[in-house]
């Protein structure tokens, strides 16, 4: 049997097992419990989506158009821009807490695809897409890397390179969602080293499931740029406001 053969056989196997799965059980809607859908359309088309004005810079809705927030005049970042699909509002720390906490990895798909139908509005350069890691140990626990699986689907989607080895977490540090804006910067300082023959010259999309403050993508984005990366932007699921 040739190559070609063997691959279509396993797809076709792969394809009526998950056939299977759905018949016995079928995918439930993570926000409001419909059958049939990961995600149901009418949940999606109520998302949040993030319009200008924004921040240039963190992508922070602003009132009107204008300069950098306050808050980056404040505290400078050390990427060129971060932008997101949807605002975290109404449904959508749910929806997250589902895909994160609650097991449903198979979330990234359908969220990844409302990253890719926005990206248009925020695109930049890129020479590869890099995910926000998790500890190993952390990782572990949780069984998957949320951000790995949005930037996963999302490269497929958009057909850009992907580099997984690039960017690791050498510090376990507490979950960013117990702590201020001040003590979120303290804890991702110095939680990550990057690999400098994978980034070096390059200009890089950081990849992430939640923007609070842009501390972790900018912690993150500084070891990416000291090991020599051209430049750094990020893009998120969702941006909080």
């Amino acid at each position: 049997m040739s190559n070609s053969s063997t691959a279509s056989w396993r797809t076709q196997v792969k394809q009526l097992t998950g056939d299977l799965i759905d018949f016995i059980f079928p995918p439930v809607c993570a926000n409001c419990g419909k059958i049939g859908v990961l995600l149901c359309d009418s949940c999606i088309t109520s998302l949040p989506t993030v319009y200008e004005p924004v921040c240039p810079i963190c992508g922070r809705p602003l009132k009107k158009s204008g300069p950098q927030c306050g808050r980056c005049q404040e505290s400078p970042l050390s990427l060129d821009q971060i932008r997101a699909a949807v605002l975290f509002a109404g449904s959508v720390p749910n929806i997250i807490h589902q895909l994160k906490y609650n097991g449903m990895f198979a979330l990234a798909e359908p969220l990844a695809e409302i990253m890719a139908s926005s990206w248009h509005r925020w695109r930049q350069p890129v020479d590869i897409v890099v995910p926000i890691p998790l500890h190993p140990k952390r990782e572990r626990a949780r069984g998957y890397n949320q951000s790995e699986l949005l930037s996963r689907h999302l490269c497929r989607m958009l057909d850009l390179p992907e580099e997984q080895q690039a960017l690791k977490r050498i510090r376990n540090t507490h979950p960013q969602i117990e702590l201020s804006a001040e003590d979120r910067a303290a804890n991702v300082t110095g939680a990550f080293v990057a690999d400098r023959r994978r980034v070096e010259g390059r200009k890089i999309l950081l990849i992430d499931d939640v923007c609070t403050t842009g501390s972790t993508l900018s912690e993150a984005a500084k070891s990416l740029l000291e090991a020599g990366a051209a430049s750094v932007s990020g893009y998120c699921m969702a941006r909080a406001v």
